[in-house]
């Protein structure tokens, strides 16, 4: 009667929250991409990125002007390892905010 919470994150196919779930999936791939791929930077830059929100295959990230331009130099390979993570394409774009 009951079904377990994994068996239905599993299926992407219940509603309108299934955009709100990959978004969440997409987002915490983000993260720990981040973290993997920009080891070289310093704890506190990265302690700045955050992943703000993801629609329409777009991931936007806000971060410092110099961090966002480092970002920018890395981006490919950022997607594909997102993508990677998936393995199908999800992330598209990446844009940056900067504040």
């Amino acid at each position: 009667m009951f079904r377990p919470v994994g068996a239905i994150i599993g299926n992407r196919r219940f509603g309108k929250s299934s955009t709100a779930v990959a978004a969440i999936q997409v987002k915490n791939v983000a993260q720990k991409v981040i973290k993997e791929k920009c080891a070289d930077l310093p704890a506190e830059v990265l302690g700045q990125i955050k992943v703000k929100t993801f629609k329409n295959a777009t991931l936007t990230m806000a971060c410092p002007t110099l961090v966002a331009a480092e970002l920018y130099m890395r981006s490919e390979e950022l997607k594909k390892a997102m993508n990677g993570q998936f393995g199908r394409t999800i992330v598209k774009d990446l844009r940056f905010r900067t504040f």
